[in-house]
């Protein structure tokens, strides 16, 4: 996987501003972006295990759904922001990078 690829912010910018609470504001769809990039991201990329990548995306859910502010400008409904880290996922895994899966079970 090329790793400076996937700190290429237009690639995570193409998938947000196809949130429609974000079509047509770019610079929240890039401040979002950026936060991603700067702070998520490479955290994701240290995950050890699936509860660990959890963890981080769930927190950036967080981020995503908290109501807009002098410095964030936008606030995403729940729907929203699980499209948005759906779409980011799926750019990970396109890339190459697994998420950490769950261990296997004899129950599934």
């Amino acid at each position: 996987m090329a790793e400076e690829k996937l700190f290429d912010r237009s690639l995570w910018l193409d998938s947000a501003k196809d949130v429609a609470e974000l079509f047509g504001d770019t610079e929240s769809a890039a401040a979002l972006v950026d936060r991603f990039v700067r702070q998520y991201l490479p955290v994701l990329l240290r995950c050890r295990s699936y509860d660990e990548c959890d963890q981080v995306w769930l927190a950036f859910w967080n981020y995503l759904v908290a109501p807009a502010t002098r410095r964030k400008l936008f606030g995403l409904s729940s729907q929203s922001a699980d499209l948005l880290i759906s779409g980011f996922q799926r750019i990970l895994s396109e890339l190459g990078h697994r998420n950490r899966d769950r261990p296997l079970t004899d129950e599934g």
